[in-house]
């Protein structure tokens, strides 16, 4: 009776303190300029790059998911949103761009990414905004409060057929969207020109891309080693389209194996194996420590069949 008696003084005290077991997400601090919010409902990250010159947004979604993201951007800066990148066609065709527009922010795309957009519908009211776009090529560069953010497009096919990251080569932040979640095999978009076997060309794109240098000054004096060295891949952070931020040597890792999982089936494929046969053998089980194994499996082997 003292137990319940308790746990039920318990509950009115958080009832009348207004404390919520349901917080609204809120901007997680990757760097001294870059953040990302994960979204409840799906699980989906809104990445941003908060400058004195305005914010650059990654992947907003629609409404009301928008509203929530706009409201904890708030809590976290008074600057409002000026650039609107996506990283692939989904988040790009779902987005309302229209908001954006209203309030002159520029969306930056690349020719490959705009080429799989379906042209706007004609508006009903021939006023309303339209959303302004930069349209380039291979690669731009932005330098808002003088914070380079680099914007690449893939020239491979890859997760889709127009792939877009950024990069932040000062604080070492990659914002990789759908490309690459840390410890899953990719999920190619085959409908939007994805290609489960090029997207290993699309991701050493985007690995090569980023320099991972030593620094030319060495440190005056060791700092003790209280726990294992961290390689310089280690030290520049990923943010994904889903899950939580990694890093590239995690990146790295699942390239790795995704190059070696693309020969052991291209090998089962020209000895006339089926995917099924090859998923149920021996030969798969160093690649399980990764999920998505087998719907990932089933797209190379299906490419590399033919």
């Amino acid at each position: 009776m003292r137990r319940m008696m308790v746990a039920f003084i318990f509950v009115l005290s958080v009832w009348g303190s207004g404390i919520s077991f349901g917080a609204a997400p809120r901007f997680v601090k990757v760097s001294d300029h870059c953040y990302y919010l994960q979204l409840k409902d799906n699980l989906e990250n809104v990445a941003v790059v908060v400058t004195d010159d305005g914010v650059l947004m990654v992947d907003p979604p629609q409404e009301p998911e928008l509203s929530t993201v706009l409201e904890a951007l708030a809590n976290l800066t008074a600057k409002t949103v000026r650039w609107v990148v996506f990283t692939e066609p989904g988040p790009a065709r779902n987005a309302d761009t229209r908001f954006f527009a209203e309030r002159n922010a520029l969306i930056l795309t690349s020719a490959k990414l705009q080429a799989l957009m379906p042209p706007e519908p004609a508006r009903q009211n021939a006023n309303a905004a339209s959303p302004a776009r930069l349209i380039f090529e291979g690669q731009m560069h932005l330098f808002p409060s003088n914070v380079e953010v680099r914007i690449l497009a893939l020239q491979h096919k890859a997760r889709t057929g127009g792939d877009v990251v950024l990069y932040v080569p000062a604080e070492k932040v990659l914002i990789a969207g759908g490309l690459y979640e840390a410890a899953r095999y990719p999920d190619i978009d085959i409908a939007a020109g994805g290609s489960a076997v090029d997207w290993l060309d699309g991701v050493k794109q985007v690995i090569d891309a980023v320099p991972v240098m030593k620094s030319a000054i060495p440190a005056a004096k060791p700092a003790p080693k209280t726990e294992p060295e961290k390689t310089l891949e280690e030290g520049i952070a990923v943010i994904s389209a889903h899950g939580e931020a990694s890093n590239l040597q995690n990146m790295k890792d699942l390239f790795e194996s995704c190059k070696k999982l693309r020969a052991d089936i291209a090998k089962a494929a020209k000895a006339g194996r089926t995917c099924d046969s090859f998923l149920a053998s021996s030969a798969a089980d160093p690649y399980r420590s990764f999920s998505n194994l087998d719907s990932y499996a089933r797209q190379l082997f299906e490419a590399l069949a033919k």
